[in-house]
């Protein structure tokens, strides 16, 4: 059965699953493996509220972490995305979550199958 591989579009950013690449206006930006997975988090939710909880098991399914590990992700995320003169993408939810603001578009891909 072929997976998909969803590329994720917001603003002039590009998010691919597949290649594990975020760009923007055609630049890759380097991220690290655990803030491209929370982002991917936002992005699969876009306007819906994530508890620190959420967003912990999505990041990190299997292993026990501090909650700061998350909040040094996110604000790395902000300061990736962030563009002058424009809102932030995440908002905070105080004592609750995290919120992805931004419309995000979504392009499915079906990888082929292998034989």
């Amino acid at each position: 059965m072929p997976q998909s591989a969803p590329v994720y579009r917001f603003g002039h950013f590009r998010v691919d699953t597949r290649e594990q690449l975020l760009t923007r206006e055609g630049s890759a930006i380097p991220i690290t493996p655990q803030v491209f997975d929370t982002l991917v988090a936002f992005l699969r939710n876009p306007g819906r509220l994530l508890t620190k909880d959420d967003l912990l098991q999505a990041i990190w399914p299997d292993t026990a972490v501090e909650e700061a590990n998350l909040t040094v992700n996110v604000s790395t995320l902000r300061r990736l995305l962030s563009a002058k003169g424009q809102p932030p993408c995440i908002e905070t939810v105080p004592r609750r979550g995290y919120r992805f603001i931004l419309p995000v578009d979504v392009e499915v891909f079906s990888e082929p199958r292998a034989t």
